[in-house]
């Protein structure tokens, strides 16, 4: 206990008086500016040192922020935490629900920006219909329509050299709102047709929320003394998606049964709440998926051989179907440790605490910045290198076939291969820590609609690497933080049929 040192010595950068640290993304230089939270956070790693910590203190509306970098202090502080785990409120959420919109919500907070005894008391009216494995699978046929209905709109929008539009990015926001609706709202948003006026309007308003998120959380609460241009964006947004979910919730869908049980005002903040974090998140995903995979040939030649083996012919997919799909779900895996939708996740500690060798006093804000960690040497050896067989036991690796790495004698997908293998052997041999890339978060905070998006993603992928040989021939794609983890260049990917389907 000697060797704790004090919460006032924890390194990070030195608030000013009255202003704190605030200023620094109310003025939004480099590294400071939202969009670049990513290499705020390498700045941070580099002052916290390999199992250190790092501060970033006094900032308007929020409790101090310590950013701890070592996978086991995350054990401990989640394996610690009570069964009302807590993360920092939303201060703008949380005027929007409690005092602007209040007689709408009334005792009915939601999930998103609430913490304690509301969030405990509205998640039991809602997880029974969301965690269990049978609701996901039941939703398998509904979303497989929407992932063949995005495949035939591929080749209604691609152009002559067979590339994706500039606005494919847009295509994807486009596929997740539609898979949200089908699942959550047992409806069709119409997201997919020619005539997508109000699912263009929709996903104006996603973006609009998201992006003035950032501006509203982490610089100076100006709002709350008049209402800001990011403001009014931020509750239009709102507004919209409320009277949405009102208008379109049917006797279908997960809404629905939820809808019989607690009544229509928690069905329809619940199918708000998942409109907000699963279509931004996803479509993010799904991006980065198709992005890793196509400039690497040699695993997304292995991915075809899998699903040319256990995709059906002439059916729907089912569960089944995607059971046998291990190469697909490593493939998953890997694109979101590496480029993971969200940086990171937190916790706002109910009791003081001992974090990283330090002394951290109750209410602050843990946050776990799984981006590093997932892409450290230390967890994930040759970390930037896109090898999905390291999340493959070994059964699994030698059940996939292997044909693919040995179809030509071109010496360049040997040594590929060679490489891989020689990667995730040291990945087996060091293990992969749980709690070093945590892209759905953990525990009860986990994302209750973590398996409808894994079934989402699944499909989708399966359906579009089953039929393109799918490549990229621009430079290397950048990212920024929206707060979603996003590309900042075009997705214009370019999509050749393979042989096999033409």
């Amino acid at each position: 206990m000697s060797a704790v040192r004090r919460f006032a010595t924890i390194p990070g950068p030195r608030p000013l008086p009255l202003l704190g640290n605030s200023w620094r993304f109310a003025i939004g230089k480099k590294p400071w500016q939202t969009r670049s939270l990513d290499i705020t956070l390498w700045n941070l790693r580099a002052l916290a040192g390999a199992d250190g910590a790092a501060k970033v203190a006094k900032l308007f509306g929020h409790p101090d922020l310590v950013f701890s970098f070592c996978a086991e202090e995350t054990a401990k502080v989640y394996r610690r935490e009570d069964s009302m785990p807590y993360r920092a409120v939303a201060p703008c959420l949380k005027h929007y629900k409690q005092e602007l919109r209040k007689d709408f919500f009334g005792n009915e907070p939601g999930l998103i920006g609430v913490h304690g005894m509301p969030w405990s008391k509205f998640r039991s009216k809602v997880s029974k219909a969301l965690v269990a494995p049978e609701a996901a699978k039941a939703a398998i046929p509904s979303l497989d329509e929407v992932a063949i209905d995005f495949i035939d709109r591929i080749e209604k929008i691609i152009d002559y050299n067979r590339e994706m539009p500039k606005d494919f990015l847009t295509e994807l926001y486009k596929w997740a709102l539609e898979s949200v609706g089908a699942w959550a709202m047992g409806t069709r948003l119409g997201c997919l047709s020619e005539k997508d006026d109000e699912a263009k309007e929709i996903i104006k308003n996603i973006h609009g929320f998201f992006h003035s998120v950032p501006e509203l959380e982490l610089s100076a609460p100006l709002w709350r003394l008049y209402s800001t241009p990011a403001y009014k964006t931020y509750v239009d947004a709102l507004d919209s998606f409320t009277k949405l979910c009102l208008k379109r919730l049917t006797d279908k869908g997960v809404c629905a049964k939820i809808a019989k049980i607690s009544g229509e005002k928690v069905a329809t903040i619940l199918a708000l709440d998942l409109l907000l974090v699963g279509v931004d998140t996803t479509a993010a995903a799904a991006a980065s998926s198709m992005y890793l995979l196509a400039k690497n040939s040699r695993a997304q030649r292995k991915l075809q051989d899998e699903l040319d083996k256990n995709l059906p012919v002439g059916r729907p997919l089912t569960s089944k179907d995607l059971e046998q799909l291990t190469y697909l779900r490593a493939c998953i895996k890997e694109a979101l440790r590496i480029k993971p939708v969200i940086l990171g996740n937190g916790r706002c500690i109910q009791s003081d605490a001992i974090i990283s060798g330090y002394e951290v006093p109750k209410g602050s804000h843990i946050v776990f910045p799984h981006y590093i960690m997932s892409n450290e040497e230390r967890y994930f050896p040759n970390p930037h290198d896109y090898v999905p067989e390291r999340w493959l036991r070994e059964k699994d690796n030698r059940n996939v076939d292997m044909s693919s790495e040995f179809r030509t004698n071109d010496m360049q997908s040997i040594c590929e291969h060679a490489k891989a293998v020689l990667i995730s052997e040291k990945q087996r041999e060091i293990g992969i820590h749980p709690f070093a890339s945590l892209p759905f978060g953990f525990g009860r905070r986990m994302c209750i609609g973590k398996r409808f998006a894994e079934a989402e993603l699944q499909l989708l992928l399966a359906k579009v690497f089953h039929r393109y040989d799918v490549s990229w021939r621009y430079g290397e794609l950048t990212y920024s933080v929206t707060p979603t983890y996003v590309p900042n260049e075009p997705l214009q990917f370019t999509m050749k049929m393979r042989r096999k389907n033409k």
